[in-house]
């Protein structure tokens, strides 16, 4: 997880404090969850992080990524900024892919 842009201000009308958090879906159990680090007060934050799964490529590949975007409230439920799922059967995976991805809103599941 590289960078994001664009991000808009929270309900209180305040820069994000945001993160990234992403699924191999589908996922009942959460375990595949992983989590960026939160930048504080930004609507460019970047992240320079790798989450990586160490399971089979086959597994993987037959799986959707989940990615949100989040802001942290220490005092409220976190506010969700935006996501999108991505379909890994077409991509290679034995590379890094930089690329941008928009933001779509998704139903929390």
């Amino acid at each position: 997880v590289h960078h994001a842009r664009s991000l808009p201000l929270t309900t209180g009308g305040q820069e994000p404090n945001t993160y990234v958090k992403v699924y191999l879906k589908p996922d009942p159990t959460k375990a595949t969850k992983r989590k960026t680090k939160v930048v504080r007060k930004n609507c460019f934050p970047s992240f320079m992080e790798t989450l990586e799964y160490r399971m089979p490529l086959d597994f993987i590949q037959s799986r959707l990524l989940q990615v949100t975007v989040w802001s942290h409230d220490s005092l409220q439920e976190n506010e969700f900024l935006g996501g999108v799922q991505l379909d890994l059967s077409g991509m290679n995976l034995r590379q890094e892919i930089i690329r941008w991805f928009p933001l779509e809103f998704l139903p929390r599941s």
